[in-house]
């Protein structure tokens, strides 16, 4: 097997458990949060730049998928799929927006974390983990499109934005293929802001009643939560609500 073969295999494993790597790695980053000796005593502007860098991506994500064309690889697992080539909306600007966005997602909930040298490590891994499956995609698309793929490669830059080179996306924005598509992530960002701040909560005040009394408000809030991807799930599943987008 080539070099360039077997990065594409490589690729290809990844895309196909790609719901794994950062589940792993968010158990891992809690498990250094809890062990870490270092105290935070507030929460100051680390917290915007995280927020900002988790609403962005989540930004960044809803704008792709409310223009995107049926028939790609969404959330299939198995293999990769496209019938047509997105170039237009978020894809004129950036060719991978969606990986782009998750990357922004998770240095920005790790960022939350306040340990210096694993918001590092964060932005190194998954900028390493979503290059593997990118390279990978850019081989399925070129195999699958040829010429009309090799334009659009050479003048669209990789994971770097260019707005500069914006063009409207041929298909409307709908909300509806939005919250269809991304209900699982906005449940799993809320879930993990909620162990977050469980775990920085405990950490300044343990076993105090300052700490004690935030117990009731995360039930709540943990209920919501569940309520909020249950709910969406059961309407995705169960209800004709999305079909008519399928």
């Amino acid at each position: 097997m080539s070099f360039n073969n077997s990065l594409e295999h490589i690729g290809n494993q990844l895309f196909r458990y790609r719901g794994f790597v950062p589940v792993l790695f968010a158990i891992v980053a809690f498990s250094i949060q809890i062990i870490d000796s270092s105290e935070r005593t507030h929460f100051g502007s680390i917290e915007e730049v995280a927020y900002f860098l988790v609403v962005l991506g989540h930004l960044i994500r809803a704008l792709t998928v409310g223009h995107r064309s049926m028939h790609t690889s969404g959330r299939n697992r198995s293999h990769q799929v496209a019938e047509v080539l997105n170039t237009k909306g978020m894809y004129s600007i950036v060719r991978h927006p969606l990986y782009l966005a998750n990357i922004l997602i998770w240095v920005g909930w790790t960022t939350l974390l306040s340990i210096s040298w694993l918001i590092v490590a964060a932005t190194i891994v998954f900028v390493v983990y979503y290059l593997f499956i990118m390279y990978a995609e850019e081989q399925f698309l070129r195999r699958k499109f040829g010429e009309e793929y090799e334009r659009w490669h050479r003048r669209t830059p990789r994971l770097i934005p260019n707005p500069f080179l914006y063009a409207a996306s041929r298909n409307d924005f709908s909300w509806r293929i939005v919250f269809k598509n991304e209900y699982p992530g906005w449940t799993a960002s809320l879930t993990i802001a909620l162990c977050i701040y469980s775990l920085l909560i405990n950490k300044i005040y343990p076993f105090s009643e300052f700490y004690r009394s935030y117990v009731e408000g995360w039930l709540v809030f943990g209920g919501g939560i569940a309520i909020f991807g249950l709910t969406f799930r059961y309407l995705k599943h169960r209800t004709k609500l999305f079909h008519e987008m399928d």
